[in-house]
Parts: C-alpha cells; structure tokens; sequence
C-alpha cells in the first residue's frame, strides 16, 4: 500500500507554497546540473520559492571548500527553507549534517556513495535517489551494437562519485569481465594520464566508455574544462568514445549510449520533495535507485564513427546534434 501510495504521489505533486533551497555540489554551468535544476523547476517552481546554491567543487580546490560551505550555511540562514535538495556526493557530505541539525528535511540524488560512505543516508529525516551508473545494461547494450566488442577501457575521473559508484558495482577490482566483455577500469584526475588512456586504447580495447571527467587537472593544477579534454579525446582516440552519462554525448564528444539521465533524476527528486512538502515523513518515503536509462546518440559521432543502429534501437534512442 505504501509504494502505490508513493507511486500515486510521484505522479501527482500537489503543492502548497513553501521555500527550497537547491544545494549543488557543482555549478547551474555545468550541463549535468542545469538539467537537473530544469526537472525541479518543472515540477516545483510554479508554486513554491525556489534558492539555488552552488558549492562548486568540482572547480574549486579542496582547501577552498570550507570556506564554500561557511557561505553556503549562511545563506540557508537566511533563506531558512522547508526542505533542501542537494544534487550529488558533495553537496550531500558537506551540507546534510548542518541541514538536519537544523531539523530541515533533505531529499537527495545524484548520491554514489552507500551509509558507509554518507551515514546520513539512514537519517529520519533524509529520503532521496540513490545513483547509479548502468554498468551491466551499457555493456550488454555496447555489445548489440559495436563489433567487436571484446574489450572495453572504463576511464573516469578520480573523484568521490566515481570512486563511490565503482567499488559498489565491481568492489576493489579494476578489471572485470561483463556479459562476455573484458573491461579494465582507470581512475585518475591527471590530464596527461587521462588523454593518453584514450590516444592509446586502440592497442588494447574496442571502445572507451566514459564517466564523469570533471575534476581533472593539468600538470600545473589548473583545472581543465571537460568539454575541452572530450574534445582532445575525439580528436585523437582511434575508437570510439561511449559514455554512462546523456551530458557527456554531443558534437566531438561523446558517442552515445545507454545512460543516466540528470533530468530523470532531478524530476524523481522534486517529486519526492512534493510528498514531503504535502506533510509526507521523510523516513517512510522508500529511497529509490536510478529509476530509467536511456538511449541517446550523436549524429555527428555516428557519422564519425561510421556507427549504424538496429531499427529497434534507432526507435527508442534519442539524438543530438
């Protein structure tokens, strides 16, 4: 009774003129978070006040976080919301301790990590969308469509996110075999170690699939923007660049895929945070996982690529550029 009730909820929001405060880890430029921001609004903005608060962590550097976050506590001060929403790992370890001391209820997603990672995942007053990249459904779904499809080079950044959604899945191996699939698994923050994983991979892989690559530097520490390493990548790799996440795919990026989206997510979120808004316990809402995938393709990287879909897959895919 309890899940069809929620499923009810989900939706139907109703909507009674409160203040959310959005918490990201990242920054609104950031495609990944513009388009979860886009679903709340969808869902949420209508009828409430919405604040937007950017901790940007993936820009700044580490020693500069606490200060991001003295900032951010102050303005959840004087916002004084009815429920906050934060997008991702970081915002969630560094804001949901302040926030439920504050007896402000949390929704969360865009979260890799488990309660070992985050014990406040188990806090009464905390409910959201757990991430998770679709490892197996990508590798079966590469295999479809790419020939061969022996081998494949996972190469993410070294990041909290990454870390936290590949020891869940694969544990402490960075190699592993999927449907048949060899996969070895590289994470790193080093530009140079990142682009020549890519120019070199034809040696040893089929394709490259891609996770997020946002916290990635040079040799100087400078931070390098990621539609310009893609666009490195794409100019160089010798196969193709796939991806587990729909903001990665596009002109000289990414290929395509079956992937995670930021708007599924941010639409999940908001409607989550109507329940509880409408009076609904953070804790006997059920957290749920990365809900749909889907598939989204690059016209021009198909072209480039001289890559062709099945009519069925061609049918529920989705294209850009």
């Amino acid at each position: 009774m309890r899940l069809l009730m929620l499923s009810l909820f989900l939706l139907s929001p109703f909507c009674f003129g409160k203040t959310v405060v959005i918490i990201e880890s990242y920054h609104s430029d950031y495609k990944w978070d513009a388009d979860y921001i886009s679903a709340i609004s969808s869902v949420l903005a209508e009828d409430h006040e919405i604040h937007i608060l950017e901790l940007d962590t993936k820009r700044l550097p580490r020693s500069q976080w606490p200060e991001k976050v003295a900032e951010i506590q102050q303005a959840v001060t004087v916002i004084q919301p009815d429920i906050a929403i934060l997008g991702d790992d970081n915002a969630f370890s560094l804001m949901a301790g302040d926030l439920v001391e504050r007896q402000v209820p949390v929704v969360f997603f865009g979260v890799n990590g488990g309660p070992q990672q985050h014990p406040l995942l188990n806090h009464p007053l905390v409910t959201g969308v757990l991430e998770r990249p679709f490892f197996g459904e990508s590798i079966r779904h590469l295999r479809k469509i790419l020939r061969p499809s022996e081998r494949f080079l996972v190469l993410m950044d070294d990041s909290p996110t990454m870390r936290n959604a590949v020891s869940e899945f694969f544990g402490e191996a960075r190699q592993a075999t999927l449907y048949g699939s060899r996969l070895d698994i590289v994470l790193t923050n080093q530009k140079d170690t990142w682009l020549q994983a890519v120019f070199s991979a034809h040696e040893r892989f089929d394709a490259v699939i891609v996770g997020t690559h946002h916290t990635i530097r040079d040799a100087a520490e400078n931070y390098v923007l990621p539609q310009d390493l893609m666009a490195q990548a794409f100019a160089r790799a010798q196969v193709p660049i796939f991806s587990f996440w729909d903001i990665f795919i596009g002109k000289e990026q990414g290929i395509g895929g079956f992937t995670v989206s930021a708007y599924q997510e941010g639409l999940t979120a908001a409607r989550l945070a109507s329940l509880i808004l409408n009076g609904v316990k953070p804790d006997s809402i059920p957290q749920l996982k990365s809900l749909s995938g889907h598939y989204v393709y690059s016209t021009s990287g198909m072209k480039h690529w001289n890559l062709k879909l099945s009519s069925l897959i061609s049918s529920q895919s989705s294209f850009v550029d």
